[in-house]
């Protein structure tokens, strides 16, 4: 079983990853094989090259401008992120903050599955010129 502080070391490594919109740094905290889902969006993204493509999409169409984490509910592998964060649509320029909510397990220091939820109609609002 993975330690609860190794899972916040991976989770704080990811967020400060995600800020940065370091694809090389973002994808070192996740196992190759781990799902990515943005909630709402699209199915989930298993395998580095899908991986990749998902996060590049969300990082390329939201710059993440700042975040903080309200908190991490972890219980064995598992953890819970609520947090909020203040993006711009590089699309439009629109900025809007907002809280999310990430599900994420963890094992050996990688993620082993991440699911986002967030609001899909303020994205597509951020997005709309």
């Amino acid at each position: 079983m993975t330690e609860r502080s190794e899972i916040v070391r991976v989770l704080e490594q990811a967020y400060a990853a995600r800020k940065q919109g370091h694809m090389d740094s973002i994808l070192a905290v996740f196992d190759e094989n781990a799902p990515f889902r943005a909630v709402g969006a699209a199915a989930p993204a298993v395998g580095r090259v899908e991986q990749k493509s998902a996060i590049q999409q969300l990082v390329d169409a939201f710059e993440l401008l700042d975040y903080k984490i309200h908190c991490m509910v972890i219980e064995g592998n598992r953890a819970a992120v609520h947090w909020h964060g203040k993006f711009r649509a590089t699309a439009t320029g629109k900025t809007a903050e907002t809280d999310l909510l990430d599900l994420i397990e963890v094992r050996d220091g990688r993620i082993t599955s991440f699911h986002n939820f967030f609001d899909t109609a303020l994205a597509a609002r951020l997005m709309t010129p």
